[in-house]
């Protein structure tokens, strides 16, 4: 799989702006994605569901001849169901909501009803002919942070195990004030480090600059990565994570402690059309959902016809022992991302959880199917 950066695509994931987009002097791109998730294993013993859409409208504009522009990213959030596809795996269940599956994890992270947001808005400039790129302004973290090719949960995987963190990383808002900086070292190895604003929301961006420079509690990372060359970066890749999360925010789930921790990842192909992955991370504090966590799977590209992408693995995590007890959980998922015509892609996903923390069930089953229409 090529993913063919646009002028500041040097460290943004595949989920960036700038790499969804075509390598032009200005870009923009329009999708509205609608998921539904349903579970006969609710954690009462009952079935439940949730439905959740999205919108956003995304872009760049190259100012400075491929050196240096703008990217932005904002979107509205809402749930066709009492609470949104993100509340069902715990939230509903700890906060007196509908009952949710009981399960100690995060499924359709992104998909909320937190109404109209902006994930990015920032500056990028590069230097060193390409080499060297430094993002600043509001900004999503995880396009840049423990990054690579399936962890979009538009069009990849679904359920936080296997994405951005693995679940053992306490990640902020998007759409926070930041700086992050990418830099090949070699042709093969790069350096990748940001601070953000830990209490920062993307629903009231300018409320940021009270957050980051009063509050003076920050998401701080710094990555250290090889891939076979840069056009690889997301899918060739070996990659270790050191993150901290600073004290007393709103994503602290129990003492106010903040967290820190490493995360590391691996993937590469092994044919030209199946891309396994080993990926995972070990958390300290009250931030993160695991205290450790454990992912394998593979990609296969092409499947069908080239456009369709088929994701399979499997998870092992603990969750967080002063949040959430230190239980052990598996999840197990697959998806099949199909792409109809040049603008609508269907993806069904189903997902196997085995103990879910605060389930009266000792498993779950999750079937889920996400349609997205894209300009």
């Amino acid at each position: 799989m090529t993913i063919n950066p646009a002028f500041g695509g040097d460290f943004g994931g595949p989920s960036a702006v700038e790499n969804r987009l075509a390598d032009e002097s200005a870009n923009f791109g329009l999708e509205y994605i609608s998921v539904g998730v349903i579970s006969p294993n609710g954690s009462n013993g009952n079935s439940v569901n949730r439905a959740s859409g999205l919108v956003q409208f995304y872009g760049e504009w190259d100012l400075l001849d491929g050196d240096g522009g703008i990217i932005f990213k904002i979107g509205h959030r809402h749930s066709y169901t009492d609470t949104p596809v993100s509340d069902l795996s715990f939230a509903d269940d700890l906060t007196g909501g509908p009952e949710g599956i009981g399960y100690v994890g995060s499924i359709g992270s992104i998909y909320t009803d937190v109404g109209f947001l902006v994930s990015n808005l920032h500056w990028m400039q590069r230097f060193n002919g390409g080499n060297t790129s430094v993002k600043i302004g509001w900004q999503d973290v995880t396009d840049y942070v423990d990054a690579y090719a399936l962890a979009n949960p538009v069009d990849g995987f679904n359920n936080l195990v296997f994405s951005t963190g693995s679940g053992s990383m306490g990640i902020p808002d998007e759409g926070v004030l930041a700086i992050s900086a990418g830099h090949m070292i070699t042709d093969n190895y790069y350096v990748v480090g940001s601070i953000a604003d830990a209490n920062g929301q993307s629903e009231d961006i300018f409320d940021g600059f009270n957050t980051a420079f009063n509050d003076g509690a920050y998401f701080t990372t710094i990555e250290l990565g090889w891939t076979a060359s840069q056009e690889q970066i997301y899918t060739d890749n070996v990659h270790i994570t050191l993150w901290g999360f600073g004290e007393d925010t709103r994503h602290s789930n129990a003492t106010g402690e903040g967290g820190k921790g490493i995360n590391f990842s691996a993937s590469w192909f092994a044919t030209d059309n199946i891309m396994p992955f080993i990926r995972g991370g070990f958390s300290d504090g009250d931030v993160a959902i695991y205290d450790k966590s454990i992912s394998v799977g593979i990609g296969y590209y092409g499947l069908g016809k080239p456009e369709n992408t088929l994701g399979l693995a499997v998870n092992w995590a603990e969750t967080n022992e002063v949040a959430f007890g230190g239980d052990e959980q598996y999840t197990a998922e697959l998806y099949y991302n199909m792409q109809l015509g040049k603008h609508v892609q269907i993806t069904p996903d189903i997902q196997y959880i085995k103990n879910p923390a605060a389930s009266s069930e000792d498993s779950a089953l999750v079937f889920g199917l996400r349609t997205r229409l894209f300009l």
